[in-house]
Parts: structure tokens; sequence; C-alpha cells
């Protein structure tokens, strides 16, 4: 019955704020139970089968705190408990007292309720397939030897990754020269549009199925170098990527030969995984006999499923200045070590934020007479 009413509820107990807007079926506005400074980070899905969910991506995954259903967002409105954010809902609805009007109408909205519920959920998966199958056509159309293309120019001259240094290059990434890209504003509406060569990456879940594409729009600057495309959002993902990663590299087997996929590995394998692509190719040119994954976001850096033969694995992690990240961070480390794997982190401590920071400092040394760090 809440969901039924939920734009009523949503201006009770989430009301609208300067910069509150509706983008993509996400209702964005301050966060009711904290201190919230500004629109962008807490969000209600209002329509679809998540209908009444919420997150607050700056808070992190901390039930009730950074995600919860309709129930969850009044106790965080009111700072009550799951029985007060009871008694607050009965109220909200009329419901105060158990009549047989009462019972007759909450078992009539609960039928509607699951038939529309049902019927989102279809629509739901029928999106995430065609979502899917797209993604698959992306990066299937994409250009499968990235060597002389932008990709390579970009990670070479911006990033201070040279693939060619490894002998092979990761297939996970392909080269796309044209690929069309769209932005809309979520506070201003205003649109942005064209088309950019781009790098893609496939991502995969622990099933092995390419479930979604990670696309990184390019473009040439005025010196001839290739660098991220001059749009709002370069980087962006197609598809359901939760739980799922870019397989980066294989790591090199015993013989010296590429080793099978990340299903396969023996008992006791070792895994390092990054948050970006970049991050990722920087410890795989630092460290080519290992299995590098990405997991695409600090979120999902302690979600990733991994086969049970895991049973070590290092997280290459941002140096992150912020309390949100930092607790972020040690929950993915907590994620794995309750999966019973050991768990090493990496952070950069040379200067600069990531990884890759730290392989383009060194190269600029090397360069430079004054050896690598």
């Amino acid at each position: 019955m809440l969901i039924d009413q939920l734009d009523s509820v949503l201006a009770q107990y989430a009301p609208p704020a300067n910069g509150s807007h509706t983008t993509f079926g996400k209702y964005y506005t301050l966060n009711p139970g904290r201190a919230d400074r500004s629109v962008g980070s807490f969000c209600v899905t209002v329509s679809g089968p998540d209908a009444g969910r919420w997150n607050d991506y700056a808070v992190g995954s901390v039930p009730g705190q950074g995600y919860g259903d309709v129930l969850d967002l009044i106790a965080l409105s009111l700072g009550c408990d799951m029985q007060g954010a009871l008694r607050e809902a009965r109220g909200f609805l009329g419901l105060q007292s158990d009549s047989p009007d009462d019972i007759r109408r909450r078992k009539q909205a609960a039928e509607a309720s699951a038939a529309r519920r049902k019927q989102a959920e279809a629509s739901a998966r029928d999106k995430k397939i065609k979502r899917m199958k797209a993604a698959q056509a992306i990066f299937l159309g994409g250009q499968e030897r990235i060597a002389n293309t932008p990709v390579e120019f970009y990670l070479r001259d911006q990033r201070g990754i040279d693939l060619r240094s490894l002998g092979r290059q990761p297939g996970v990434l392909r080269y796309v020269p044209k690929l069309n890209y769209y932005h809309e504003d979520e506070k201003t509406g205003e649109v942005f549009d064209g088309a950019y060569p781009a790098m893609v990456a496939m991502i995969t879940n622990h099933r092995g199925e390419n479930v979604a594409v990670h696309r990184t729009w390019l473009a040439q600057k005025s010196d001839g170098t290739w660098d991220k495309a001059p749009v709002p959002k370069a980087k962006k993902v197609l598809g359901d990527y939760w739980t799922s990663s870019i397989h980066i590299w294989k790591g090199i087997g015993p013989r010296g030969g590429k080793p099978g996929s990340l299903r396969e590995v023996k008992a006791g394998a070792h895994v390092f995984i990054a948050e970006g692509i970049e991050d990722a190719l920087s410890a795989v040119v630092l460290k080519p006999e290992v299995r590098v994954l990405a997991a695409i976001s600090l979120s999902n850096l302690g979600h990733v499923v991994l086969p049970e033969a895991v049973e070590h694995v290092t997280l290459i992690a941002d140096l992150d200045d912020n309390d949100t990240a930092r607790a972020e961070l040690d929950r993915a480390i907590a994620s794995h070590q309750s999966a019973g794997r050991t768990v090493r982190v990496f952070q950069n401590r040379w200067g600069g934020k990531d990884l890759n920071d730290a392989l383009r400092a060194a190269s600029t040394q090397a360069e430079n007479g004054k050896g690598a760090a």
C-alpha cells in the first residue's frame, strides 16, 4: 500500500529540496536521515520492480543507512526502529485498527501490488536481456587487434601502459572506431551526444557469461596524442555488472603459456582485483605472472564472485582520503575474508592516488635517469 502511494510517501518522508529531480526512474533528493549538503548521492527508485528501494551512494553498503526499502526509508526519516516505522506506516495509511474493511483493503492492495510487481519483473528481465545483447554486440563488433589504434596510444601516452612489453594483448580489450555517445545531465537536462572512437572491455560474471560492456570514449588532442573524449562521463557501463568483473589478464601458466579461465583455477589460487581498467593493466605490466580482474567500481570490489579455489586476494585500491571510501574498502576486505580468503591491500604511498599514478611516476624517474621506484 505504501508503494501504491509512493509519491505521497516521498513527499512526506523524503521531501524535495533544491536540486531534486527524477531521472531514468530514480528520484534524487537530500538524504532525510543525515546532514546531506547537496542532491546527488541519495535516490529512490520510483518505477519498476524495485520501486520504493533507495540508495545513498555516499554512505555505502550499510543496511538501513546506505540502502533499504520503503519501510527503511520511513525509519531513516524519523530516526526510529522498524517497529516505530511500522506504526508510522499504519498511521499514514489509516490502518490504526484491524477492521474487516482494513483487512479487505490490505488483501486487495497486496494482490494488485503482486500482479504489478510480477509484470514489472518480467519487463525488467526483458530490458536486462536487451542490454546484455546490446553490450555483446558492441564488443563483438570491435576490432580485436588494438596495436596501432587509439586504444594503444591512449594507454601508452596518457597512462604509461606499454602493452607490447607483455608479448600479447589482453583479449578482453577491443577497439571501436566509432561508438555513439549519449549523456543527459541529471540536474540541468542538457544533452550531450556524438560519436567517438572507444576502448571497450567485456564484463563477465562468475558463470562465464558476458553480461555487460565497459566503454571509454577517446579523442585526439591538439598535440596529436589520444586521451579520454571531452564529454561529461567518458567512461560508462552498458548492462548490469554487479558481482561481475573484467577479466583483464590470466597471468602466465606453469610452462610459460596462457593459463585457463578463472573458473578453471586450482585450489590455492591468488587473484588481484583493481577498481578500474587502468589500475588493473598497471598491475599486469608490473607483475605479468598474476591473474588480474577489474571490479569497475569501489562498491563492487568486495562483491566480485570468485571460485572457491581462489584462496588469496590482493585488492588494488585507490588512496582515497574520505571516510566513505575507506569504509567501503573495509567492507570489501571483510567480504573476501568472510569467504575464507586471505586478503592483502595495495595502495599507492609514493605520491598520487592509485597504482597507475605510481607506475607513471616510476616511468618518469626511469626516463630521467633517477631509477624506477
